[in-house]
């Protein structure tokens, strides 16, 4: 008989039971509707065990990669550990390094206390010992024993000012990862479209890294944009990633260049149709951070073109200040 660990429970499975089922005759509540496997509101995620292919059939990529399934359609054959949704890890960090980029970017490099199982892409949230809180990317591919942010520096901002000030061994909380903006590689030869702006680049940088070092085949191509020339960065990081991979198209973007720069001034927009256009959109797989007007924009944009919404991951950046309280 499978055992259900939960929390602090563990409890057998009956035979036929599903994990629902099981929570519910333990007395234990968990949010359900369908119970068919349709609405996805009992979905959970696994932290050891298998669940049968059943239990995920409905759930994007994304999520089957990082362990989600249906309380309500999974009957276990083995032994599971299983979270809710809204379960996160939490961590010490200690900052290890900082890097003035163009742009006013900081590179902060933490180290954590204990490894983070995280997916090249996701975001964690960084919180400091008063309880101020902001979201950032991991730019790392997976498997990195650092993690390393790209932080906007605003210069009256709550969080990034004292992070420009950080010196190595300051310590913060960590939390996450989170989010569903990463490489899954599940078919080495379609094409990826990654279209960035600002520190959206972020993430897609780890993305790309995941790509390659799993031996995608297929053409991928990366648009990293910006209001100036001059805010643009990781310009040599990523020109010596595609010297390396003749797969891999790197194709910076401004709307005002600085002379003598070697930079394309079409809005980052146009770029993306046009490389979708050219491409087998109903194979194509997008990943879109940045700016969340842009990225609204471009979703649909991309969606009238042909290409499914299934295969757009879109991450949209929004500042603290826009939400009333500065970054």
């Amino acid at each position: 008989m499978p055992t259900l660990r939960y929390g602090e429970h563990t409890l057998n499975v009956e035979d036929g039971k599903t994990v629902l089922e099981t929570l519910e005759s333990a007395g234990i509540d968990y949010p359900n509707s369908c119970r068919a496997g349709t609405c996805q509101s009992c979905m959970m995620r696994v932290v050891t065990g298998d669940v049968p292919d059943d239990a995920n059939r409905g759930v994007n990529e994304s999520k089957r990669e990082l362990g989600y399934f249906l309380a309500c359609v999974c009957r276990p054959t083995t032994d599971l550990e299983v979270v809710g949704t809204d379960a996160s890890t939490s961590t010490a960090a200690t900052v290890v390094g900082l890097r003035r980029c163009p742009g006013d970017v900081l590179e902060i490099r933490l180290r954590c206390a204990r490894p983070l199982d995280f997916r090249g892409g996701q975001f964690v949230t960084l919180v400091r010992s008063d309880g101020l809180a902001r979201p950032y990317s991991l730019a790392n591919p997976t498997g990195a024993t650092e993690l390393e942010l790209h932080v906007r520096h605003y210069p009256n901002g709550a969080m990034s000012n004292w992070l420009a000030q950080a010196t190595p061994g300051t310590e913060l909380e960590l939390r996450g990862p989170y989010g569903e903006c990463f490489y899954v590689a599940d078919d080495l030869d379609r094409p990826l479209l990654l279209v960035g702006t600002g520190t959206g680049l972020a993430p897609l940088y780890a993305i790309v890294q995941d790509a390659l070092a799993a031996g995608h085949r297929g053409p991928i191509t990366l648009l990293h944009g910006a209001r100036h020339s001059a805010a643009l960065y990781h310009r040599e990081e990523l020109a010596t990633l595609a010297a390396n991979h003749p797969n891999l198209e790197v194709v910076a973007s401004a709307l005002e260049v600085e002379k003598g720069d070697d930079v394309d001034n079409t809005p980052i927009d146009t770029l993306a149709l046009a490389r979708a256009n050219t491409a087998d959109r109903s194979n194509l797989r997008v990943f879109l951070c940045g700016d969340p007007a842009l990225i609204r924009g471009l979703r649909r944009r991309l969606f009238l073109a042909g290409v499914p919404l299934r295969a757009i991951a879109a991450d949209a950046f929004v500042p603290a200040a826009s939400r009333n309280s500065a970054q």
